[in-house]
């Protein structure tokens, strides 16, 4: 289906059309809260990578780490991750809990010296390159929760409201969802030339939501990092970035339909319908990296990069559906299908850290990041799209801050241990947000192998909408979830 047309079913009015944005800017939102990976090791001490250098965590994240490599080094990272949800809606409280394995990361870097003859510690001495594939966002979860009863916020009032937008008579409503509601009683319009249409069901209908979610997001980086007399290493990356996101939302609703039969007399009849939406999102991109790491004394360190946005080629292929029967259990079931292109741009990265090693015993560490979430940009062959999309990017998000502090210890010749913290900034405006990563770790060296385990612990909280439906008023039941993801990762190694 072309684009303009997609559009005028989209958006038939100014309500639709600001539902349509509202979605866009949440996936967006979505795609652009993608992180780099890192191995075991910088997992334990809370990712502050910037200003180290000397491990594959390099290849995801500042690539002049890669100067320091001295020798060839390959890694992958696997990784288990439980998340344990608690989420209120409608005055019902549902505790979850999903787990599922992963491949954070594999790369390998080859070290290639510089041939000189005199000057050995002055001027360019190596430049090192690899590639890795890295895991930057993962969708998946499962989420069932219900309770209590809407309260003139169902979906007969959300129908009804778009059925008052088109302004038309059943029988010419474009929309065939809002059609399949008139016809199954959820709405009615008193009169077979009325175009007003008003909510017949009773307020104390009850609902159910289920949030299915599969997918991640990936980078392939081609990376390489330069040493320049032991004190000044500079690096690059060219990464190609995906996404595979699919989703399915289903809501259910249960209640009472009050029906006027030809006497002008009301009767009760049961109704139970499901609101589907299927979201299949794919995409390819482009983004790179420049960083610097200066050492003017071997115990200190000084770490910046620099990550542009990266440049994102879309195709969304959404259905919805109505799936419900009317009085005489007849199916009036309707679905929409919708495929659109569109071009996303996600914000622009800023690192910085420092580091102070304290003899071969260890180092302290610390980071910090700049996002600026209200620069994503959203871009389509519908100018009006566009706007609205871009205005509620603008509306809703914020720059975020983040930061992070680690330390490693060797406790033995080849034994280490690890600990870090980290703490998300808010990128809502209008939201409560927090979210913070405790970390930990061991890590052992044998010959030219090396084995490192991580310990993640995040708490966050997020406040979120049901995602089917917007009404006017913005009273659309609503969910609060706590949520407390535990993740345990391994590296294995090998220099040569």
């Amino acid at each position: 289906m072309k684009v303009k047309k997609i559009l005028f079913a989209v958006a038939i009015v100014a309500t639709a059309l600001s539902s349509f944005a509202q979605n866009f800017s949440s996936d967006a939102f979505m795609f652009s809260g993608a992180s780099n990976s890192a191995t075991a090791r910088f997992n334990a001490v809370g990712g502050p990578q910037t200003a180290i250098g000397g491990d594959l965590t390099s290849l995801y994240g500042n690539p002049a780490g890669l100067g320091m490599f001295t020798k060839s080094e390959f890694s992958f990272t696997p990784s288990y991750s439980i998340n344990n949800s608690e989420t209120k809606f409608l005055g019902t409280q549902t505790t979850q809990s999903n787990g599922h394995v992963n491949l954070n990361n594999i790369g390998i870097v080859f070290n290639n010296p510089v041939a000189k003859t005199s000057n050995l510690t002055t001027g360019v001495l190596s430049f090192n390159f690899g590639i890795g594939y890295q895991k930057t966002n993962m969708f998946r979860n499962d989420l069932n929760f219900n309770g209590g009863v809407t309260n003139n916020n169902g979906l007969s009032d959300y129908f009804s409201e778009r059925a008052n937008a088109e302004g038309r008579i059943p029988e010419d409503l474009k929309s065939d969802l809002t059609y399949s509601a008139w016809m199954g009683y959820l709405i009615d319009n008193n009169g077979s030339t009325n175009t007003k249409y008003n909510p017949i069901t009773t307020s104390d209908s009850d609902q159910k939501l289920r949030v299915n979610t599969k997918g991640n997001q990936s980078n392939v980086d081609f990376s390489m990092g330069i040493n320049v007399s032991n004190t000044l290493y500079l690096g690059a990356t060219m990464g190609l970035a995906s996404v595979n996101f699919r989703s399915n939302n289903t809501l259910n609703e249960q209640g009472i339909t009050r029906v006027k039969n030809s006497n002008n007399q009301i009767n009760n009849y049961d109704y139970n319908t499901n609101l589907i939406n299927d979201f299949d999102t794919k995409g390819s991109g482009v983004n790179f990296k420049f960083g610097a790491i200066l050492k003017p004394v071997y115990e200190f360190r000084i770490g910046l990069s620099i990550e542009t946005p990266t440049w994102y080629n879309m195709t969304d292929n959404f259905n919805r559906t109505l799936n419900l029967k009317d009085i005489k259990n007849i199916d009036v079931s309707k679905t929409e299908n919708f495929l659109f292109d569109y071009k996303l741009s996600t914000p622009l990265k800023l690192n910085g850290g420092l580091s102070y090693f304290i003899g071969k015993k260890g180092f302290l560490t610390a980071n910090i990041n700049f996002i600026d979430y209200s620069n994503i940009r959203f871009r389509s062959n519908n100018s009006a799209a566009n706007m609205a999309t871009n205005v509620s990017l603008a509306n809703k998000y914020k720059e975020a801050i983040n930061y992070s502090f680690g330390a490693e210890f060797r406790l033995a010749d080849n034994f280490m241990l690890r600990a870090g913290y980290t703490s998300i900034g808010n990128p809502y405006k209008d939201i409560d947000f927090k979210s913070t990563n405790y970390s930990g770790g061991l890590g052992y060296r044998f010959g030219s192998y090396y084995i490192d385990g991580a310990l993640i612990v995040n708490q966050n909280n997020i406040f979120l909408n049901s995602v089917q439906y917007e009404l006017n008023n913005f009273t659309e039941p609503t969910a609060t979830r706590n949520t407390q993801a535990t993740s345990v990762s391994i590296t294995f190694g090998s220099r040569f």
